[in-house]
């Protein structure tokens, strides 16, 4: 009778499982940095050479209204996913990073204000997302609603079913909640408001949310690289401190800049709009982008924080 050989079915060791994760986690940071890249090169594109109305405009925002669009819109949508996507240490961090991920897309979906016709805003018109661009900002709005509802029904079963989920983490899927809350309240009872201020509503907490992030990561990097408690951090240790650092304070003083240059602007400069938001805004990007780099090789063989 011929012998039979039986298959013994091949079992992938944890070790290669772990590294495939921590590649992921790589190209995820990575792809993040790309997207940054991606939207500042179709900017400056157009900037150089498209239309002459268009190689002036006052911010990366305004370039919603030129065939810069469809990255513009894309790169920000993808930005959220991403975001939400890392999971950051327990409490603020992965809280920060997921609420940052729900207000990509509104930054994306709701354009920043013009005047009807494309003008730009003037203070003696309305000033709001021209007529023609309402139908499809209402459709992706009430399509973005939908999906921030299912996401947190997943995030509350998730939550029920893991009794030891920390305090700060239960904080942050409540701030969650309720932010979602808000912009929905905001959309359906004032609709002309939503149109005219969700952008900057979003952008706003979104960059002081990556902000946060940024100095946690400067308290904590040189914890993680201590060769015992009290000793002195290593070369490699303050690095990485002082780049987190360096993003997180150069971005919260372009924030400072920024509110100072607005009170200047609207009750000295008569409130029409300059390139100095545009400045303001590359700044933040590229110090965005220097994040994820940075943590990029920063857990580069860990792939997520211990604390995680």
């Amino acid at each position: 009778m011929p012998s039979t050989t039986v298959a013994t079915p091949t079992i992938t060791p944890p070790r290669v499982r772990a590294s495939a994760a921590v590649r992921t986690y790589r190209y995820l940071r990575l792809s993040l940095v790309g997207l940054v890249l991606l939207l500042l090169g179709c900017v400056w594109l157009e900037r150089l050479t498209g239309l002459e109305a268009n190689k002036h405009l006052g911010s990366i925002s305004a370039y919603y209204y030129t065939p810069a669009r469809s990255v513009f819109v894309g790169a920000l949508v993808a930005i959220g996913i991403s975001l939400a996507a890392i999971v950051g240490r327990r409490g603020f961090e992965d809280s920060a990073l997921n609420i940052a991920g729900m207000l990509a897309p509104v930054v994306a979906f709701v354009p920043t204000p013009r005047g009807d016709g494309g003008a730009p805003c003037d203070p003696d018109r309305k000033c709001s997302v021209p007529t023609e661009f309402v139908p499809s900002v209402v459709n992706n709005v009430w399509g973005l609603v939908g999906l921030g509802l299912l996401a947190l029904g997943l995030g509350a079963v998730t939550i029920l079913r893991r009794p030891e989920t920390s305090r700060g983490t239960r904080i942050g899927f409540v701030a969650a909640a309720l932010i979602w809350l808000a912009f929905l309240g905001w959309f359906t009872l004032a609709r002309d408001s939503f149109l005219g201020g969700a952008h900057f509503g979003a952008a706003v907490p979104l960059f002081g949310l990556i902000t946060g992030v940024a100095y946690v990561n400067a308290r904590r990097a040189t914890q993680r690289r201590d060769a015992a408690p009290g000793a002195e951090p290593t070369r490699e240790a303050k690095s990485y401190r002082a780049i987190y650092g360096a993003v997180a304070g150069v971005m919260a003083v372009t924030f400072a800049v920024a509110v100072v240059l607005v009170i200047v602007d609207q009750f000295f400069g008569g409130g029409t709009p300059t390139e100095w938001v545009l400045w303001v805004e590359v700044v933040l990007l590229v110090a965005f982008a220097v994040f994820w780099v940075t943590q990029t090789f920063d857990y580069w063989a860990d792939g997520l924080p211990e604390e995680a």
